[in-house]
């Protein structure tokens, strides 16, 4: 698995940072991580050290020749084999261990970039595991660590008469507002609890954390012992998610 497209700002094009893709992509068992295409070896050195920082797995790197312009009717990259070679091989140095080109590089390229690393005697940099405790979105990611992470609780029934009656009327802008309130409060994770006896739980909680990344962008905790509808829930979210309402319990677990 690969997340690419990235832009100038360090992003994705879909607005996903580094840390976001790191945790998701980890989270799904990907073998390895990293960028290929959109810009050229040394733009996209600030990402690949971001990953590299983060990552638990081997890091991949497979740039473009640089920025695609056009001369006299054709599309030529702005990097030539050597440079190229050298950009990528002070990567590897850093830690990448997969590397190669995307558009604009050619046999010349990879011939380079193999002949540099040869002659630097750069070998495959260990890898080191992390431990970091993260949760994300599909934009940005939360790690636990010294400063507090804040969870809104306010999408739960428990002790919230209206709350409780916009699940029975399934009033979802009700509970999507709940979830803006507490974003524009700055809670960094929002719970999402819609358990109660009359309702079907795995459509609502399906339905809910639809809804809610749609428009919001905070990472999710997913708050049920209903294994259905936690499952619904998870096969469609954005990111990696907390989860809540799981007990010690072997059975649980």
């Amino acid at each position: 698995l690969v997340s690419n497209a990235y832009g100038e700002d360090g992003k994705l094009m879909t607005g996903a940072t580094p840390a976001a893709m790191a945790a998701m992509l980890e989270g799904m068992g990907a073998d390895a991580i990293g960028v290929n295409c959109s810009l050229g070896p040394k733009a996209l050195a600030p990402v690949v050290r971001e990953y590299l920082r983060l990552a638990s797995v081997p890091v991949l790197l497979k740039p473009n020749a640089g920025l695609p312009t056009v001369v006299e009717g054709e599309t030529v990259y702005n990097v030539a084999p050597a440079e190229f070679a050298r950009e990528v091989a002070a990567l590897v140095h850093d830690g990448v261990r997969v590397a190669g080109g995307c558009c604009g590089t050619t046999t010349d390229y990879i011939a380079a970039l193999t002949a540099e690393i040869k002659a630097q005697g750069l070998i495959a940099a260990p890898i080191t595991l992390k431990h970091d405790t993260v949760v994300s979105s599909y934009t940005h990611a939360v790690t636990f660590g010294d400063d507090p992470a804040l969870i809104g609780e306010r999408i739960n029934p428990t002790g919230k008469k209206r709350f409780k009656q916009a699940l029975l009327e399934n009033d979802i802008d009700y509970i999507l507002q709940e979830g803006i309130n507490q974003q524009e409060k700055g809670v960094h994770i929002l719970d999402v609890n819609v358990g109660l006896p009359d309702i079907d739980e795995v459509q609502m909680l399906k339905n809910t954390v639809c809804e809610l990344q749609a428009i919001i962008d905070l990472p999710l905790q997913i708050d049920t012992s209903n294994i259905a509808a936690m499952e619904e829930a998870l096969r469609r979210y954005n990111g990696k998610a907390m989860i809540n309402s799981v007990n010690g319990k072997r059975e649980s677990m």
